[in-house]
């Protein structure tokens, strides 16, 4: 079906903050709960010792009733983080997230983030469903991390 295709989301968004600010939020696991719904936490150390949500990283996500793990696959500090869905149950296969963090002029920043899935059902429109519920989620969820970027710079 056209619409159980390959899902590609894909998210601008600018912030008043260095990029490492925004890095590192994003690199801690734990911290993406202030962002996204569910319950975040760091299952596997990373094998580097100075970051423990660095290279080889897993982290579960609880979100009721999707239970699922997201390992990190690339991880190249301050500039990249990738990641995989590993495990679990959720309605998609094939999943990646690159995150690019770049520096913009005047101590500003800017993420430059993909998605990409397939959808496991043969279910009409289940690919357009599941893309716009996670433009929303997502898309909304990095605004409201720029604003409280903009209001408190060490959030």
């Amino acid at each position: 079906m056209i619409f159980n295709s390959r899902v590609r989301l894909h998210f601008l968004q600018d912030f008043d903050v260095p990029r490492e600010r925004v890095f590192n939020f994003f690199s801690e696991h734990e911290r993406l709960a202030h962002i996204y719904p569910g319950a975040f936490k760091r299952i596997v150390n990373s094998s580097d010792p100075r970051n423990v949500n660095g290279l080889g990283s897993v982290r579960q996500i609880v979100n009721l009733p999707l239970v699922f793990e997201e390992t990190i696959t690339a991880f190249q500090e301050p500039e990249y983080i990738e990641y995989k869905v590993t495990g679990g149950l959720v309605p998609i296969k094939n999943h990646i997230g690159k995150m690019r963090f770049i520096t913009l002029e005047g101590g500003r920043s800017r993420l430059d983030y993909t998605i990409e899935f397939d959808p496991i059902y043969d279910v009409p429109m289940m690919g357009f469903i599941i893309k716009n519920l996670n433009e929303k989620l997502v898309g909304n969820a990095i605004r409201d991390l720029s604003f409280k970027f903009k209001e408190n710079p060490r959030f």
